[in-house]
């Protein structure tokens, strides 16, 4: 059966789980592996497919970030010299008082802070990784399961089998959820910057 859509993922997993008895909590675990492509302590998908670029223009310190943002690839101020904003932790953040050109950020929350108030309307384009939209019945599919459905079905899995307490199938399963995140991240690189380039040695000129 191809997982191309949203149905077919939901009979992929009741198929290699052997458990149509869980139908009614499988879109519950597709939302799970969802959140956990994004949120593991393995590695988290970050693909071409999730990079988008969002403009907007400030009015005041605060910035609302984009619906589904996952993190930020930078930020940049539309005037001349166009000059990237550098991101500080929360804790590290100087805010200052007075109102002048930003040149730095952080993420609190849903929003962006600046480190001082904007003295103007400044045209802000913001680089980063969106997640892709939920998978739904109303929406049957999305980049991720075009691209990578192992991903998909492994990360379901992983959470169908953690509900039946079968850790051993869980375990399995959840292996491979981390080694298709691994595997989209590193095709997606080499997609990206092409193969290294191969460093030929001189054996004769090693002591």
């Amino acid at each position: 059966m191809a997982l191309n859509n949203f149905d077919n993922l939901v009979k992929s997993i009741i198929n290699w789980s052997h458990r149509p008895d869980l139908g009614e909590l499988i879109p519950d675990f597709i939302q799970l592996a969802e959140n956990a492509m994004y949120a593991n302590q393995d590695e988290n998908l970050k693909v071409r497919s999730m990079e988008f670029i969002s403009t907007s223009t400030t009015n005041g310190k605060y910035l609302a970030l984009p619906d589904y943002y996952e993190s930020a690839r930078g930020i940049r101020l539309t005037v001349d010299g166009n000059p990237d904003l550098v991101y500080k932790t929360p804790e590290a953040m100087k805010r200052r008082p007075a109102s002048g050109l930003p040149q730095f950020y952080t993420i609190l929350g849903n929003q962006i802070e600046f480190d001082r108030t904007p003295d103007t309307g400044y045209t802000i384009e913001l680089q980063y990784y969106r997640k892709a939209l939920p998978l739904t019945e109303s929406n049957q599919t999305n980049e991720v399961l075009t691209d990578y459905p192992d991903l998909y079905l492994s990360g379901a899995l992983v959470e169908l089998f953690t509900h039946s307490q079968d850790y051993q199938q869980q375990q399995i399963y959840k292996q491979r959820f981390i080694a298709a995140i691994k595997g989209a991240n590193k095709s997606d690189k080499r997609g990206r910057f092409g193969v290294a380039p191969q460093i030929s040695v001189d054996i004769g000129m090693i002591v």
